[in-house]
């Protein structure tokens, strides 16, 4: 509550310069207008969010303030009115053009409410500029970062491809594209993305690694996919995922020793729930029972919602709960 009363003071005091600054300069605001910031801080503190949220979206309505438009956003995205935060947020943006968190926001909200439409012509115009500014290769990571936030994959997906079809050969796009194929079930796509991309650029790690973990997963191509991530660690040596598909290629070829040894170097490095899962197969189908769950008892409490770890589990017919003790 303290922490809260502070942000609340120090916003009044924020609020209150600009009031005096405007007074300074000769120009009027009205007394009800302070009134209205003042009864909404009051609200907040009073727990009445909804009150407050409104309050400022009018304050905003009136002024074309920035300041209160961004402020009535952040209270309706707390009470999880998405809706009129967007109204808010469309505001703050109208009124602070070059503010790169009001344009964030409004496309953040767009996909919250699946406005993919509005989305992809927001984003088409920011790829424009993106363009000019030759700055493409990072708006393609900022997209693949929001896309990936969308509750359907598919949607993740088509966002992405409506976005980039004028640079589907950019490093950047190649590789999200081939990711997010994955995510909606597509391996095959994924892997011919990835052959386009390592055409293009032989030395990306990231795609050397992902096109031999997916054969290895899927248990084809093995030598193939022992060549890429060997590869991989040449151009990225030391990174945890890469040495973890090392060992998961060696384990898919029947070499468990070899497996662990490169697993047991992954889990030491990042002991994250997706290593977690491979080490402890191994360890469990090396007859190290108590050591494999003592590693996937890590992995879950890292992440708890692991798919790949509960799958793990499920298929070796390991109850979950023996990692809860």
């Amino acid at each position: 509550m303290k922490i809260i009363k502070h942000y609340i003071v120090s916003f009044s005091l924020i609020l209150f310069a600009q009031i005096t600054e405007a007074q300074s300069q000769n120009v009027s605001v009205a007394p009800e207008l302070i009134f209205q910031i003042l009864a909404s801080e009051l609200s907040i503190l009073e727990g009445n969010l909804p009150i407050a949220a409104a309050t400022y979206l009018n304050i905003a309505e009136k002024t074309e303030d920035a300041m209160a438009a961004k402020r009535a956003t952040e209270l309706a995205m707390m009470i999880g009115d998405h809706r009129a935060a967007l109204k808010s947020a469309q505001l703050w943006q109208k009124n602070d053009k070059f503010s790169p968190e009001a344009s964030e926001t409004v496309n953040a909200l767009y996909l919250v409410l699946g406005k993919n439409e509005k989305l992809v012509t927001s984003m088409l115009k920011q790829r424009n500029l993106a363009e000019q500014n030759d700055d493409l290769d990072n708006f393609y990571l900022k997209l693949n970062g929001l896309v990936n936030r969308a509750q359907e994959p598919s949607d993740a997906l088509k966002i992405f491809e409506e976005v980039s079809k004028n640079d589907q050969l950019l490093p950047t796009v190649l590789y999200a594209r081939a990711m997010l194929n994955f995510r909606v079930g597509k391996p095959l796509e994924m892997e011919n993305i990835l052959r386009t991309l390592i055409d293009i650029k032989p030395d990306h790690a990231q795609a050397l690694n992902a096109l031999g973990y997916s054969m290895a997963d899927r248990n084809v191509n093995l030598e193939e996919a022992l060549r890429l991530i060997k590869a991989a660690i040449v151009f990225l040596p030391g990174d945890p995922h890469i040495i973890d598909s090392m060992g998961w290629v060696y384990y898919k070829l029947g070499k468990l020793e070899k497996a662990e040894e490169w697993l047991a170097q992954a889990y030491s490095s990042q002991p994250d729930a997706e290593i977690s899962a491979h080490y402890g197969e191994v360890l469990w189908n090396l007859s190290s029972k108590d050591e494999a769950i003592n590693v996937w008892k890590q992995g879950f409490k890292n992440n708890p919602e692991s798919e790949i770890l509960r799958e793990t589990l499920g298929r070796l017919k390991v109850p979950i709960e023996q990692l809860l003790d």
